[in-house]
């Protein structure tokens, strides 16, 4: 019983511990970061950069990319994707 309760425990610190450094990894510049908001998993607001797209880091997968999208603009999801492990905006 001991140990499967520390096995398990030991799974799901690593995963924990895994989409952290995937986030850490992926985190957007300040710069970047200040010119886009409201994001979530399915959707972003870019608010003032020049362009900017949404993001969904798939596990196992390629990426999944909203529209770019200009100032003032939404950039949208075309699914509710499984495993997203990370999600955000990215300006250019």
């Amino acid at each position: 019983m001991i140990t499967k309760l520390i096995l398990g425990a030991a799974v799901v610190g690593t995963l924990v511990s895994g989409t952290v450094a995937l986030d850490a990894a992926t985190a957007p510049r300040a710069e970047a970061a200040a010119c886009y908001g409201s994001v979530s998993l399915l959707k972003g607001k870019n608010n003032t950069c020049s362009s900017a797209r949404h993001w969904n880091a798939i596990r196992n997968s390629s990426s999944k990319y909203g529209a770019w999208v200009g100032r003032s603009g939404w950039s949208y999801q075309s699914l509710c994707w499984a495993n997203v492990v990370s999600y955000g905006m990215t300006a250019r």
